[in-house]
C-alpha cells in the first residue's frame, strides 16, 4: 500500500480557482491543535493570498503589465503552498484524514483487483481439459499456459498453448495420470488498468492445479 500524500493538483488550477482553494486551506490551518508550528505564520499566508487576489483582479482589464504582475504573484503563492503541502505531508505521515482536514487533497490508493479463480473441467475426451474464467473488464484477449508440474516455481518453464478472445479455452493432448498446473494472462488495451501494455509485464497470473498424481483422467478442480 502506498503512503497517502498531499496531491499537488492545485498547481494546475486556473488562477481564478486558486484563490478560494488557498483561502480554504488557510482557514483550516488556523486550527493550531491540528496544525501546530506552521512553517509560515498564518498572517503571512493570508497576506500572500490577498496580494495574489488583488493582482488577479487588476489583471482583468488585460493589460500586459498587470498580467505579468499577476503571474509573478501566482508563482509566489504557489511556492508557498508547495511548502505548506510538504509540511502537511511530514505532519500527517500518511494520515489521510489529517491531510483532508488541512484542506489539501489526498492521493488515492491504487485499486487492487482480485485475481479471479480459474475453473478447470473435464474435456470432451481423454487428455483434454476446459479452462474457464470470468471475463475481465477491458480485456481484449487471454493467453493460456500450462506446465507439467503440480507445484510450479519461478524456474518452471510454462508452455503457451494459444490466445483467445473469449474467457474459456480447451487444451488437448495432455497425458492422463500426470499433474499439471494451468494459468492465464489477460491482455488489456486500456493503459490505465492494472495491466501494462508491455508483453513482459502485463500478466495477471492465476494458478490452478487440475490433474492429480496417479489419476487416469482429468478431474474438476475441487
Amino acid at each position: 500500500m502506498r503512503r497517502t500524500k498531499v496531491v499537488h493538483d492545485f498547481m494546475t488550477y486556473p488562477v481564478v480557482e486558486k484563490v478560494p482553494f488557498y483561502r480554504n486551506i488557510a482557514i483550516q490551518l488556523a486550527d493550531t491543535s491540528l496544525f501546530p508550528n506552521l512553517p509560515v505564520p498564518l498572517a503571512t499566508i493570508k497576506a500572500v493570498i490577498d496580494d495574489f487576489e488583488s493582482a488577479l483582479l487588476a489583471a482583468k482589464d488585460g493589460a500586459h503589465s498587470a498580467i505579468a504582475i499577476r503571474n509573478d504573484k501566482e508563482v509566489v503563492v504557489d511556492e508557498l503552498f508547495r511548502d505548506l503541502a510538504a509540511y502537511i505531508n511530514t505532519l500527517a505521515s500518511g494520515d489521510e484524514t489529517l491531510i483532508i482536514q488541512s484542506g489539501f487533497h489526498a492521493s488515492k490508493q491504487p485499486i487492487t483487483h482480485q485475481k479471479p479463480e480459474i475453473a478447470v473441467f473435464d474435456g470432451p475426451h481423454s487428455g483434454s481439459v476446459l479452462l474457464k474464467i470470468n471475463a475481465i473488464q477491458g480485456a481484449v484477449a487471454y493467453i493460456w499456459q500450462y506446465v507439467q508440474e503440480a507445484t510450479p516455481t519461478s524456474a518452471s518453464v510454462w508452455i503457451t498453448v494459444n490466445t483467445s478472445t473469449v474467457a474459456h479455452f480447451q487444451i488437448d493432448h495432455l497425458i492422463p495420470g500426470v499433474a499439471y498446473s494451468f494459468r492465464y494472462a489477460s491482455i488489456s488495451s486500456d493503459c490505465t488498468s492494472d495491466f501494462c501494455t508491455s508483453i513482459s509485464n502485463h500478466y495477471l497470473i492465476v494458478w490452478a492445479t487440475n490433474l492429480r498424481q496417479g489419476s487416469s483422467e482429468p478431474r474438476q478442480r475441487a
